[in-house]
This record gives C-alpha cells, structure tokens and sequence, in this order.
C-alpha cells in the first residue's frame, strides 16, 4: 500500500480517455478469477477480493459503462445456475455482484451524482444490506431465513473446526461456544456481508480517484455521516428490540450495518485529531484501525460517530493545527 492509502486520498482528475484499458471480456475475466479467490483462498481471499472490481473500473476509466464487463459474467452465471437448478451458482452470482459488480458500478455512480462520502457509503452499505436480506427470504422460503442460514453456516463451518480453534486464543473453544459464535454469524450475516462490501468501497475510494474518476470530494478525516442514517439507527434499534421473528432479524442486521458506518465515521475523527504529521502515516492508520476494533474501543468509536452527527466533534487543534470549518 502507498503513501495515498485507505485514509487518504488524492485530487480528482478528468476522466481518462486515453491509454490501454482492457476489453468487456477481458475485465469482465479478471475481475471473476480474482473473485474466485475469495471462495478458493481460506481467509487471504478476503483481502484478495478487494481486488475484484479494479478490472471493471479500469475499463470504465475510458468511458464506458462497466456493465459492459460484468454483464456478461452475471448472465452466464445466471444461466449456469438456471440451467443446473444449482444453489451454488446462485451464491456465486450474488457474491460477484456484491464484491465486484456493484462496488464499480457505485463509483460510477458516485462520480455522476457527486454525493458526500457518508451518504455513498450508506448507499453502498444499505443497497447490499437489502440484496442479502431479499436473497437469504427467497432461497429459504417457506423457513425462516435466519433459520436456514444458521443449518447453511453449521454445514459449511463442519469441516473447519480445527481451523477454528487454532484461530482462538489458546486453542480453547467449548462446543457452546462454538456453538453460539456460528448462529450468531449466521444471524447477522446479511449485515456481515454489507461491511464487508464497506470495507472493499472504502479501500477503492483513493485508488478510484487515481484513475479519472472525479470522486474525492473531501478528505477521509472529514468524513461525516449520512444525515438520514440517525433514522436507520432508530428503525433498527427499536425493531431489534420489540419486534419478533422475521422483521426483528431485518431490524437487527439493520442496526448493525448502521453501527458499521458510524464507526467509520468514529475512526475519520480520530484520524482528525492525529494531524497530518501522524495522520499521514500508513503504520500509523493501520495501528489505529487494529486498535479501534477491539470491543470496547470499537463502541467508543460508534458512539463517537453518532454523537458527530448532531454535536461536531472535530474543533480546535486537529488537521493543519484548524478547526474542521
């Protein structure tokens, strides 16, 4: 990673015209081979899927629509999974379109609209939020959805156990808890999988400028939430709590995926306040971002995000010495 990484990002220039770019077919082709990663690469594909939808915002740099290079991919794995009645297909196809379809084509988006990060970054979270969701109703349909998920993610966690309990500290994990960890990832995954769809726009966000798009309209460390997304927070707070069945599982992946931005936000203020001297060092935002994930650090930075929305919390000494206004 360079000097311009996640946190930081450079001036937006023209649209670029000019230069080699690849054919549909040819991004279209990296774009699903880097994908597959994320399914043949036990955890290190999470970090090469990030990876995914370069391809199609480099053919898109020239002009065109990147549905040019995805599109085909989502109607031939569409077909295979029509014409197979396979399940499998129908994962692959969503998950393409999650990691590497709609993260291009929302920076297309966002560099034609000329929205505010926050706002993008609520569209983005909230649009693959309601995929997962609308997805996991139809394939599980007529069982609960959080239901069939929980059997989906027991079945294909059963030959990871190991794996598992080599990943937990000590090696020690009861079958209770391994029990509880596997249903709530199952409970939560549509929100789980909206994050990380975040996480993949937020590390194309200065690399998505860098090749033409006219994107960065402010600086990470200036971010600031989406104005409407304190009414997500209540819808899925308030669902979370006095609901029950299907609507309690939307409310509460809703919740989550809320809490997900606002620590964004929460990591943007602390970002803030380290200046440009500490702020500007890619060891440095990395040691923050690991620091700010532990729990309760992680709630202070949800807290923080959410308390910015209605009482700025970037004043005084912070980038450049200024207060953000």
């Amino acid at each position: 990673m360079g000097e311009e990484g996640l946190l930081s990002v450079p001036e937006p220039g023209p649209l670029r015209r000019g230069g080699w770019a690849p054919g549909p077919l040819l991004a279209g082709g990296l774009s699903l081979v880097v994908f597959g990663s994320l399914l043949a690469i036990p955890l290190l594909g999470l970090f090469t899927a990030l990876l995914a939808p370069l391809p199609l915002l480099h053919f898109a740099s020239r002009g065109q629509s990147s549905l040019l290079a995805w599109g085909w991919v989502a109607v031939l794995l569409a077909g295979a999974a029509l014409a197979l009645e396979s399940l499998g297909f129908v994962a692959v196809l969503a998950g393409y379109l999650a990691v590497a379809a709609w993260p291009a084509l929302a920076v297309e988006i966002w560099s034609r609209k000329g929205w505010s990060s926050g706002r993008w970054l609520a569209v983005v979270g909230l649009v693959i939020l309601a995929m997962a969701l609308a997805l996991a109703v139809a394939v599980a349909y007529p069982r609960q959805p959080a239901e069939w998920l929980a059997q989906a993610v027991t079945a294909a966690a059963g030959g990871s156990e190991g794996l598992v309990r080599r990943l937990t500290p000590m090696g020690r994990l009861s079958p209770e808890m391994l029990t509880e960890a596997l249903w709530a990832t199952a409970y939560l995954l549509p929100s789980v999988a909206a994050l990380y769809v975040v996480g993949i726009v937020l590390w194309l966000r200065p690399r998505a400028a860098a090749l033409g798009f006219s994107v960065a309209r402010e600086p990470f460390h200036l971010l600031r939430g989406e104005e409407w997304l304190p009414v997500g927070f209540a819808m899925g707070g308030l669902g979370w709590v006095f609901a029950s069945g299907m609507a309690k599982w939307c409310a509460a992946n809703l919740l989550v995926v809320v809490l997900g931005l606002y620590f964004v936000v929460g990591v943007a203020i602390i970002h803030f306040y380290l200046g440009r001297r500490w702020g500007g060092n890619r060891w440095v935002r990395l040691a923050v971002i690991l620091f700010a994930l532990q729990a309760p650090v992680a709630v202070a930075m949800v807290v923080a995000g959410l308390v910015d929305g209605f009482f700025p919390l970037r004043r005084g000494a912070g980038w450049d010495g200024g207060s953000e206004a």
